[in-house]
């Protein structure tokens, strides 16, 4: 099993129930035809998530907050052209968490004026937690 393999999924089990993995939404925009994957969807209530998974100890690194960021832009795009009625961002790590809801960063006020709910869940299993973290790990040092 590839790193990106247990990461995604790793992703299904944060989704809660009603929530179907990677769904992938077509658009066409000023004659640009493109599409968004987001990690998880549920058709019932047209809400998508975003799991944004990081092993981190004290502040985030530039490319966490950019991959917040770009799951932020994401549902936000998506919610405009009618694709989705809401988001979530679930991250993974208490840090990030933290950063997010405390900096007083314009993600953070960006958020909150999109309705784009930043939540805190964490792996039940220690072993899968650590596999993460280790894959993190590892993915750095050789990226």
């Amino acid at each position: 099993m590839s790193n990106t393999d247990l990461l995604r999924r790793s992703e299904a089990d944060l989704l809660p129930p009603g929530f179907i993995q990677g769904q992938t939404f077509y658009f066409t925009v000023h004659g640009y035809a493109g599409l968004a994957e987001v990690d998880g969807w549920n058709p019932d209530t047209q809400e998508a998530i975003e799991v944004c998974q990081s092993a981190t100890r004290g502040v985030p690194k530039p490319g966490q907050k950019r991959k917040m960021a770009s799951d932020a832009l994401k549902l936000i795009f998506l919610i405009d052209q009618g694709c989705i009625r809401s988001g979530k961002i679930f991250v993974t790590s208490g840090e990030v968490y933290t950063w997010f809801h405390c900096s007083g960063s314009w993600l953070s006020a960006t958020c909150r004026h999109y309705g784009i709910a930043v939540e805190l869940r964490r792996h039940n299993k220690k072993t899968l937690r650590r596999k993460i973290r280790n894959v993190m790990r590892d993915a750095r040092r050789t990226g």
